[in-house]
């Protein structure tokens, strides 16, 4: 599959439309969607059932997306009242005044959407973006669940064809983003708007490592948008997290919660035998988060077999920053804050934008005089 660059400049060197080139079709250079070199479900699939045999481990968000019931039931949490306020209240103006001002008016753009889901905040901002300057921009939408991208792809396909914006779709992993990075690539450099919204960020087992593995072929200056939850407080005390933190509360009930068991749950429910029950409880980690000032928030089922047996799994993981030291770690990793904006009821939602920098040289000590 050659890159969306490739295609234009060879139908523009031989006067033809770039959407027959590439696809077959004579409408522009519509959505498509491109599977990724090495991508392998079935091998996922696969992998989650073995975790199944053992009596405990680690269901990570990647198998809720696979599963097609798993993402209708995603998008059902989409549609819940109180996650609907929380997107929309996103501040989507705020950062395109922060894009418009760092993004020189005559530089091709692409916006990378990973883990897109239904590209909804991806779409409504590439709109913004075309709205305030540009001309030579690119949507390109990645994701793992071909049902999500799909819908993503639907979405975008009137957008694509009325504002001539091509859209590349692609089903496969982010974090091998590197395997298949050529395909977004070519000979003319453009500058890329990299977002990670509805918390994906605050979901990875390691975000360290996939800044320095899966995003190590960012070119200097691109941007990074990170959709984020904040810490509740600044205390590390737990007590004092769990009374400030609600998704510790005790109490949890109502339209939104059960929507999200049916969610965190289902790769359970639906490849275990003869199960019972399910419970769910949620608890507090400030040991494995890598990025100071963070705590993480872990989900725990405990599931009971016809036969008596139990099992046991951690199926969410969702981390809280403390803003600013978030920034000034994701600095040392290259990566240089350029703006922070905070939305969401109680402000804790995070919007930041990143510029990719080099990584501050480390201080040299100085030779003591006698040395």
């Amino acid at each position: 599959m050659p890159s969306m660059e490739t295609i234009e400049r060879l139908a523009q060197a031989m006067q033809l439309d770039p959407g027959w080139l590439g696809f077959g079709s004579g409408a522009g250079l519509g959505p498509q969607i491109t599977v990724t070199p090495n991508f392998d479900p079935d091998k996922l699939v696969a992998d989650l059932l073995a975790i199944l045999k053992g009596n405990a481990g680690i269901i990570d968000d990647v198998y809720k997306y696979l599963d097609p019931v798993g993402a209708h039931e995603w998008i059902a949490m989409l549609k819940q009242p109180e996650f609907g306020q929380l997107v929309s209240s996103l501040p989507l103006n705020d950062l395109i005044d922060c894009l418009t001002n760092v993004l020189d008016t005559e530089q091709s753009c692409d916006l990378v959407g990973l883990g897109c889901g239904t590209a909804e905040r991806e779409i409504a901002l590439i709109r913004k973006l075309l709205g305030r300057r540009r001309r030579d921009l690119r949507l390109i939408l990645i994701d793992i669940s071909v049902n999500l991208l799909s819908l993503a792809v639907k979405t975008s396909d009137i957008f694509s064809k009325t504002h001539a914006v091509p859209v590349l779709a692609l089903l496969g992993d982010f974090h091998a983003l590197p395997e298949y990075a050529h395909l977004m690539t070519g000979a003319h450099q453009r500058r890329r708007v990299i977002t990670m919204f509805g918390y994906t960020f605050s979901n990875l087992d390691n975000e360290v490592q996939f800044l320095r593995r899966s995003m190590s072929w960012v070119n200097h200056e691109d941007f990074l948008i990170l959709d984020i939850p904040a810490a509740a407080t600044t205390s590390s005390d737990p007590a004092e997290i769990a009374r400030k933190d609600g998704a510790l509360a005790r109490r949890k009930d109502g339209d939104w919660h059960r929507t999200a068991f049916q969610f965190l749950t289902g790769p359970l429910r639906r490849n275990l035998e003869q199960v019972v029950d399910c419970k769910v409880h949620t608890e507090l980690d400030q040991s494995s988060c890598v990025i100071p000032g963070s705590y993480a928030i872990v989900n725990k089922a405990t599931v009971k077999l016809l036969s008596g047996r139990e099992k046991r799994f951690v199926i969410g993981y969702t981390k809280r920053y403390d803003p600013d030291k978030l920034g000034q770690h994701m600095e040392r990793e290259g990566w240089r804050l350029l703006h922070r904006l905070s939305y969401g009821a109680d402000g804790l939602g995070v919007v930041a934008v990143f510029q990719r920098c080099d990584p501050p040289k480390p201080k040299r000590g100085r030779k003591p005089k006698n040395a």
